[in-house]
């Protein structure tokens, strides 16, 4: 198996993280898949290791250092806790998404989960969101109050130019990035250093509120100086 950087991995080939692997495929998104089950990863034509999810040595062997994306989906939860602290541990930087079978999401956001949702559907429509951002609606719903919106980065927007690591949502808001779609491409390697770009479109999850803090923040975030003199000089122009 060739190392990989910036992938998925998917820890968990039961009925919901075949779902996933389906939308990743389709979406060709590059991952890897982690479960005790290997005749059930035989010859289906992806990246596998097979193993316990919540072993440090398996998930290494799986990249997980070097993951963009972490998506957990095992059928227990207390395997989903001790997976998801063991992925935070070694990928302090990843997204890590959960599924979780009871209503114990709080104690798998406290093991470094960044998102949890208890229903197998809904964990399925939320990976095909992360990966595609073809959906018509600019606002998909998936679990209680979170929810992933589509935001389009108009010319002249303040976020325009500026890397994600200048405009620190997280800190500042508490959205994340998941995915930037530009000339009908997605990309969910993110970095830092990525540049949000005029006319791209912006995939940003998180709470209700987080996400109507992003928009407020979007407003109130003063153009750079740079931006608003080449404006006045195009006036000049027309």
């Amino acid at each position: 198996m060739e190392t990989k950087h910036e992938h998925v991995v998917v820890v968990g080939y039961g009925d919901v993280g075949k779902g996933i692997v389906t939308e990743l495929v389709n979406a060709e998104v590059e991952f890897i898949v982690v479960d005790k089950n290997e005749d059930a990863l035989l010859g289906r034509g992806f990246d596998y290791v097979v193993g316990d999810g919540a072993s440090e040595e398996v998930l290494m062997s799986a990249g997980v250092t070097s993951a963009s994306t972490v998506i957990i989906a095992l059928n227990t939860d207390t395997d989903a806790i001790f997976a998801t602290l063991v992925a935070r541990t070694l990928a302090p930087d990843a997204i890590i998404l959960v599924r979780a079978n009871a209503p114990i999401c709080g104690k798998i956001y406290r093991a470094g989960a960044d998102y949890v949702a208890s229903l197998s559907i809904v964990v399925g429509q939320m990976v095909a969101k992360l990966a595609i951002s073809e959906h018509e609606e600019d606002v998909v719903m998936l679990y209680e109050d979170i929810a992933i919106e589509r935001y389009h980065v108009e010319k002249g927007s303040p976020f325009a130019g500026k890397t994600l690591e200048e405009l620190d949502l997280r800190s500042q808001v508490g959205c994340t990035v998941i995915a930037i779609e530009k000339d009908e491409k997605t990309i969910i390697d993110l970095h830092g250093s990525t540049v949000i770009e005029d006319g791209s479109i912006l995939a940003i999850v998180g709470h209700r509120e987080q996400i109507r803090k992003f928009e407020e923040y979007e407003h109130t975030r003063p153009e750079s100086p740079e931006r608003i003199m080449i404006e006045k000089i195009g006036e000049l122009f027309r």
